[in-house]
């Protein structure tokens, strides 16, 4: 059993820890949080509660990180120094000089360092990976109500990042041209956001983030030859439409457009994206495979930041 300890016991924090408990492999040991009204959702005597995990770090192996993104690189940088394996929610560092300090800790010291990137582990995205053969065109919407507890990041950090990592990896081609728009609505950094993204292969990629819709959706197309592939990220839901003829009928009183198609539902074993993730983290403990992926973390990294960047230039215009 590989000994785990959380950090910051907040939304994310909580949602771990109960992943944590139906896991195997995985001893919850202790968390840590500075809100007593947030140590108090562990009702386990068996786990140790503290306000500062420095009081059970030598107890671990392991820790899950889900304080605010600006703690990030601070308290996963201690950890990595006492030998501790890390888990820590996205984005990693809101410097990308810190993610490379922090890989290169890792790597000196034979530990693994992931990142939260969940949706990673959707077992639609799973299936997707067999089926993707040079898109030309990716359209992902990852929209919601505003959630009053994330306003110290703006849109791309808080939900953006989810499809920029999966885009990037799907494309595999470095990012040519980028345009950005981006809009305040309910906090002072940008709400709403639309991004799109030209490869050096010359696919594109068209990107809608927002936190301030009133529905909840989270979809990703990807147009490539002789099919079209749409995913549902919440239902984990994958179907490929395959055009077939289409014809037009003129009439004295109607113009009819007539499409004929075949639609194909993919089985997709489904599972909780946030279990497999902490599961894979504890197998590559315990295996000592693929404990890093300092590349493509990096690289998706950066081009978030910029990111970041740009739409808080555009939102401010």
């Amino acid at each position: 059993m590989v000994k785990v300890g959380i950090i910051g016991m907040g939304h994310m924090g909580n949602y771990h820890a109960s992943v944590c408990g139906i896991s195997q492999n995985i001893n919850l040991i202790a968390v840590a949080d500075p809100k007593e009204e947030n140590l108090n959702k562990i009702k386990s005597n068996k786990i140790k509660k503290s306000k500062n995990y420095k009081n059970w770090l030598n107890l671990v192996d392991a820790v899950i990180i889900a304080v605010p993104t600006e703690l990030h690189y601070p308290i996963a940088k201690d950890c990595l120094e006492q030998g501790k394996h890390v888990l820590v929610e996205k984005p990693i560092t809101k410097k990308s000089e810190q993610a490379e300090e922090l890989f290169k800790i890792a790597e000196e010291k034979n530990l693994a360092l992931h990142v939260g990137h969940v949706e990673r582990f959707n077992g639609a995205v799973q299936e997707l990976k067999k089926i993707i053969h040079e898109p030309y065109l990716i359209e992902s919407h990852r929209i919601g109500p505003f959630v009053p507890r994330v306003q110290k990041d703006s849109v791309i950090l808080d939900l953006m990042i989810h499809d920029l990592d999966l885009i990037i990896n799907i494309m595999n081609s470095e990012v040519e041209k980028v345009n950005v728009v981006a809009k305040n609505i309910k906090t002072n950094l940008p709400d709403i956001a639309v991004v799109q993204l030209k490869f050096k292969n010359g696919s594109i990629a068209n990107i809608t983030s927002s936190r301030a819709s009133q529905i909840k959706q989270r979809t990703m197309s990807i147009h490539q030859k002789e099919a079209f592939v749409k995913l549902d990220f919440t239902t984990q839901d994958i179907f490929i439409h395959r055009h077939t003829s289409d014809s037009v009928v003129i009439g004295p009183n109607q113009l009819q457009y007539k499409q004929e198609a075949t639609v194909e539902r993919l089985f997709v074993y489904k599972d909780n994206p946030l279990k497999q993730e902490v599961e894979y983290f504890v197998k590559s403990i315990k295996t000592g495979k693929k404990l890093r992926n300092a590349k493509k973390d990096i690289t998706a990294l950066k081009l978030t930041l910029k990111l970041e960047k740009q739409v808080c230039q555009s939102a401010e215009k």
